[in-house]
């Protein structure tokens, strides 16, 4: 008797400390929540975490919800980032947009089907976080554009593995192709950029936006300076170059940046033509 009355001890401790475990679980879940409505994004990345360290001891509904979170909470954090032109913070957290990604799979995997919404619209700013941040980067990068920041150089690499991965998950798009194309240029990696530059320009062509898109004219503009600076073929450069100022004539004239940027593009074309005589 005495043993069965140490047993039932023994297992009334255990299930107090599991419950106990399940609680403090299930408040980190809920400090996140709180911290993330109140836009108090570390807080709820902290969190959220400390949640997730120990999923199996949280309610099993709030797990995907946990993963779902932690990822959107990336996905408006980072966008306030780019805003405010934080590189640091972009610097020192490398992965954190490849991590949110991450815990979207493990969302879906967790998901019994009451979070797929939820998860669809994580996505979505998940996938405009991503495009917002390789345009914000190509933008900086643009030859045209002055100086390029060394800082903002380090974040080629980190910005075309997401761009890849954005690419995976959303399938084929001009516009990723585009900002693909203009990094690996950046890399020296030129073989890569044509063949990015060609199937974006493919895919344009085949699907054109309702209104023309006006960065898809780099498209043009480096095709025509890697066909005419770095592979010296003069007449597809004069191709190129042709092609990027009847897009901007067409599309955007009178634009004040479409305009400085046909300056360059009449000062290459004329280039070009003085080779080929």
């Amino acid at each position: 008797m005495k043993i069965l009355h140490k047993l039932c001890f023994l297992i009334f401790i255990i299930e107090s400390f599991s419950i106990q475990r399940t609680c403090a679980q299930d408040q980190f879940y809920e400090n996140g929540m709180a911290a993330y409505e109140k836009k108090d994004y570390e807080t709820a990345l902290l969190s959220f975490t400390q949640a997730l360290d120990n999923k199996y001891l949280m309610k099993g509904k709030d797990v995907p919800r946990a993963y779902n979170y932690r990822a959107k909470t990336v996905a408006e954090y980072f966008s306030v980032m780019l805003s405010n032109n934080n590189s640091k913070f972009i610097s020192d957290n490398p992965n954190i947009l490849v991590n949110a990604f991450e815990d979207l799979d493990q969302a879906i995997r967790f998901d019994d089907g009451k979070c797929s919404d939820l998860i669809a619209d994580t996505k979505g700013d998940l996938l405009n976080v991503t495009f917002q941040f390789g345009k914000t980067i190509a933008d900086s990068l643009r030859i045209d554009r002055g100086s390029n920041d060394p800082k903002t150089d380090s974040l080629v690499v980190l910005v075309i593995d997401e761009l890849l991965i954005l690419k995976n998950l959303i399938g084929e798009s001009y516009e990723i192709d585009d900002l693909l194309g203009l990094l690996q240029y950046k890399q020296g990696n030129i073989e890569e950029a044509i063949n990015y530059f060609t199937q974006s320009e493919k895919l344009y062509q085949q699907n054109p936006p309702i209104s023309a898109d006006y960065n898809h004219v780099y498209n043009y503009y480096y095709s025509g300076l890697i066909n005419y600076s770095k592979l010296h073929d003069f007449d597809q450069a004069l191709v190129d170059v042709k092609k990027a100022r009847k897009f901007v004539y067409d599309n955007f004239n009178g634009n004040e940046e479409a305009t400085a940027l046909d300056a360059k593009m009449e000062a290459l074309e004329f280039q070009i033509k003085l080779l080929k005589e």
